[in-house]
């Protein structure tokens, strides 16, 4: 869910790029914009939309095809010449605060407040920003998030110290991952194996722990259910080819982690500590630790988002709402419908902020749907396959992925998601 290392595909700056348009120049302000926007986490539809709009500001037609790993752009000018761009990129994460300024800085140059030489270094200047916050305080909100997130699934104070330390070793993996290529790769299956081991062993100290809410909050941040939503919301919006990557990218990464707990839980049976899936009654926590828990989850994910200290107050309401709208739906929907309400809760909220303030959407919904969508889900699922249960498994795919459609269908509606189909439609016509 979080800001991860990818593994490397080609990490090159355009301007390292033998013969590449130069940055000054309108067409190259184009492509490293694109590269800019999808390297920070804007869906297909959003990406194509937003590029288009530009080059036709600055003169150009444009189609574009993005991918979760390279996009393909056609820039056609007024003398009916055009020209084909390729460029290879490694699947955008999000970054709260940088994809802001990459918006910022696109506005501006279709307002003509910027010329794309200005904006061009600005998108440099960007690109090479230093993160926000230090690395310690990072692996603190690793395991805030997965302290957090325990106490919603209703674990207790043993299960959240499992968590916190599961979380805690996540993060310092994921830091690692960043230096050492290989590890970047194998990083979901490394992360759920010693995520797996390191909750077996801190229930060991804790008698009565149920381990499996433990070592599933403590891959929270790794799980892909945002990457699961996005996809969905692509193939709805009919951007297919990227849906259908992204859909299966999450679906390699749930695979992978999968393999990851079952391969702790057999070390784990090496180590003299009990590997007990217990059973027993978790003592209910106080109401008001649900809440407490959700602000801190929230603000521990404004640091992995890399967002603004002065957008933190947004980044937790927008957990709040979503939260708040998915506990009172679930006293009288289902998983689907309360997903439908939430996402439309936090699509309007996000909406409403975004008109009067200015702030980007991105910054109440991306927090919202993580406490919304179906990622631990869609893990649950894949641990009673391999265990051969394959009823319960299949049933709990099947309503990880209707929760999931409730989420697109409740996000179109807010008018969170534009259709850029119609966008498109209406660009194609003025050419």
């Amino acid at each position: 869910m979080a800001q991860m290392p990818q593994a490397a595909t080609d990490e090159r700056s355009l301007d390292d790029v033998p013969n590449a348009p130069k940055r000054h120049q309108p067409v190259g302000f184009i492509l490293r914009l694109a590269k800019a926007l999808h390297t920070y986490g804007v869906p297909a539809y959003e990406l194509e939309t937003t590029l288009s709009a530009c080059a036709r500001k600055l003169g150009f037609g444009l189609q574009c095809l993005s991918l979760p790993t390279s996009i393909t752009m056609t820039l056609m000018r007024k003398n009916n010449s055009a020209q084909t761009y390729v460029i290879r990129v490694a699947p955008g994460e999000a970054h709260l605060e940088k994809l802001r300024r990459v918006s910022e800085v696109a506005h501006n140059v279709m307002e003509g407040n910027l010329t794309t030489a200005e904006g061009a270094d600005e998108l440099a200047q960007i690109n090479n920003a230093k993160p926000s916050y230090p690395n310690w305080l990072v692996i603190a909100a690793f395991a805030l998030v997965s302290a957090s997130v325990s106490r919603l699934f209703g674990g207790g104070w043993f299960e959240m110290v499992g968590a916190l330390a599961a979380g805690f070793s996540l993060g310092i993996l994921t830091l690692l991952s960043a230096k050492v290529s290989i590890l970047a790769h194998l990083l979901p299956a490394t992360a759920a194996l010693v995520a797996t081991v390191v909750a077996y062993i801190t229930a060991n100290f804790l008698p009565g722990t149920e381990v499996y809410i433990s070592i599933v909050s403590g891959l929270i941040v790794l799980l892909p259910g945002l990457s699961l939503t996005i996809a969905m919301a692509e193939l709805a919006t009919q951007n297919l080819m990227s849906g259908t990557s992204r859909l299966f990218g999450a679906g390699i990464v749930f695979i992978l982690m999968a393999f990851g707990m079952v391969s702790g839980n057999y070390i784990a049976q090496l180590l003299p500590v009990s590997t007990a899936l217990t059973n027993n009654l978790i003592e209910p926590l106080a109401p008001w630790t649900e809440w407490l828990a959700v602000m801190v989850g929230a603000l521990a994910l404004a640091v992995l988002f890399q967002a603004r200290l002065r957008d933190f107050g947004w980044v937790i309401l927008g957990g709040v709402v979503a939260f708040a709208s998915a506990k009172y739906a679930s006293l009288y929907f289902n998983n689907a419908m309360t997903a439908f309400l939430g996402a439309i809760s936090v699509g309007v909220c996000a909406n409403l902020v975004s008109r009067f303030t200015g702030i980007p959407g991105a910054t109440l919904m991306l927090p919202g749907l993580i406490i919304l969508v179906p990622g631990s889900v869609g893990f649950k699922s894949l641990i009673a396959l391999i265990e051969h249960d394959v009823v319960r498994g299949l049933d709990t795919a099947f309503n990880m992925t209707l929760v999931g459609i409730s989420l697109v269908a409740g996000l179109l509606i807010s008018s969170l998601v534009t259709l850029p189909k119609a966008s498109m439609d209406e660009f194609d016509a003025e050419l």
